[in-house]
């Protein structure tokens, strides 16, 4: 298959001197003189300080099509401030963070193994393609190859000016593909990248910078991943999901559920009420359980990152269905703290309650469970802060998406939630479900 590897940084092979034209457009070229300004600024955005993107990547060729989703982090460092180079990566369940001449690799959905290699030299394109596979972001050259501004060669290059973003476009050798590759870099106005794409034969590779976040790139020093109580293991291949004993498409054990005064509360009893509410009864109804595990190293950010998005994308529904969308679903979302059972006093309650702060006030609603962690781990082995489930009116498990060792934000939250009710509970869409007993993890997407 023709969708193969491409450059971790495409800014670690020098551009050869061809100017192509940009297809069906009559381009505006910027004197050369203005060039390197522009050029300037492009690496200034990426090096000045850290920066926090979402990317969205397609690879296709003439037979196949192969979509990604990553988060990225890179941050150029500040030697004066005694700020060194950091990078953070993550792309699906693979969470991976670089620093010095260290790189530590986990799996969301294994709290028992690390992967790590040695960078030599220290954090580099050069130094990342020796140990990753190779990934389409040019930013990470933007920001860490020191040399990119004599490299680039971009003056060379076709520059493109048009309202509010800036078109570049040249032919590059790139390793691990044969003659030269196209390369289309598109800008904006305040210099960060809004796209790029490769085009090598039939092979094309397109990012699209989904969005800027900001939240993430304030704190470099919290983007590291904890090898405690991990066994190392010998490749990044090796790094995989733990086996479940829940799989998707099985029924959940009961969540027996609690309010804060320990009176019951049932989610079985909330879902069928809520199947039956008007205008129409709809039998397309789910929950999107936030489960907790009360700790010091609970993943804050990521759980009042769920409940903020869960709850506005549970809004987002009822409003598609009064728009007259009728193959919308209900959407639950509550958040619920896993205790053990010998927890479930009025003190102890009152206590974790104070403890995990915001966690128990933030955008839904929270109750207690008293399944424990055992109980939870037989449905997302290796939780040990918090994950979400999402469960449907017939209580089988429909995917889930753990919040730790990650760095996530609410549109990915709510991206994933979105496509896991749209393949696994709209009708005519859940193939998926049949037979999925024999499924060894419950990774709720393939990415």
């Amino acid at each position: 298959m023709l969708v193969h590897a491409v450059l971790c940084s495409v800014l670690s092979a020098s551009p050869v001197a061809v100017a192509l034209p940009l297809q069906g457009a009559e381009p505006s070229l910027q004197p050369a003189a203005d060039t390197p300004t522009a050029l300037a600024r492009l690496l200034g955005a990426y090096r000045f300080h850290a920066i926090a993107e979402r990317v969205a990547l397609v690879a296709k060729d003439a037979s196949s099509e192969i979509a990604s989703d990553v988060l990225l982090r890179v941050d150029a460092g500040n030697i004066a401030a005694e700020r060194p180079a950091r990078l953070r990566l993550d792309m699906g369940r693979l969470a991976i963070y670089a620093e010095g001449d260290r790189l530590i690799a986990v799996h969301t959905q294994n709290n028992e193994q690390y992967f790590e290699a040695k960078l030599d030299g220290g954090l580099s394109p050069e130094s990342l393609a020796k140990v990753l596979p190779s990934l389409p972001l040019p930013q990470i050259g933007f920001a860490l190859d020191r040399r990119a501004t004599e490299e680039l060669a971009i003056e060379r290059s076709m520059m493109v000016v048009g309202a509010g973003e800036t078109t570049w476009t040249s032919a590059w050798p790139l390793a691990g593909t044969a003659g030269e590759t196209r390369v289309e870099l598109v800008t904006t106005d305040i210099s960060r990248l809004k796209s790029y794409t490769f085009t090598n034969g039939e092979l094309t590779v397109r990012g699209t910078i989904d969005a800027i976040v900001t939240d993430d790139a304030k704190r470099p020093d919290l983007w590291g991943i904890s090898t405690e109580k991990r066994t190392k293991v010998a490749k990044l291949t090796d790094l995989r999901a733990l086996p479940s004993e829940v799989h998707v498409g099985d029924r959940m054990p009961v969540l027996g559920m609690h309010r804060h005064d320990l009176s019951g509360w049932s989610l079985v009893d909330a879902l069928r009420s809520l199947q039956e509410q008007p205008p129409k009864a709809n039998a397309m109804t789910a929950a999107a359980v936030i489960c907790v595990i009360p700790s010091d190293n609970a993943p804050t950010q990521n759980i009042l990152a769920a409940q903020k998005s869960l709850s506005w994308l549970s809004r987002e529904f009822d409003n598609q269905r009064m728009a007259g969308i009728t193959t919308c679903p209900r959407l639950i979302t509550i958040s619920v703290g896993v205790l053990e059972l010998d927890q479930i006093m009025p003190a102890f309650v009152r206590q974790t309650r104070e403890k995990l702060g915001t966690i128990t006030d933030g955008a839904t609603l929270f109750y207690w469970t008293s399944v424990g962690k055992a109980a939870l781990n037989r449905i997302a082995p290796g939780t040990t802060g918090a994950v979400v489930l999402v469960i449907d009116s017939e209580q089988r498990l429909l995917g889930v998406i753990p919040l730790d060792n990650t760095l996530t934000d609410e549109e990915t939250i709510a991206r994933e939630v979105r496509a896991i009710v749209s393949e696994r509970l709209v009708p005519g869409n859940q193939k998926e479900l049949e037979g999925s007993g024999s499924s060894e993890t419950n990774d709720s997407r393939s990415r």
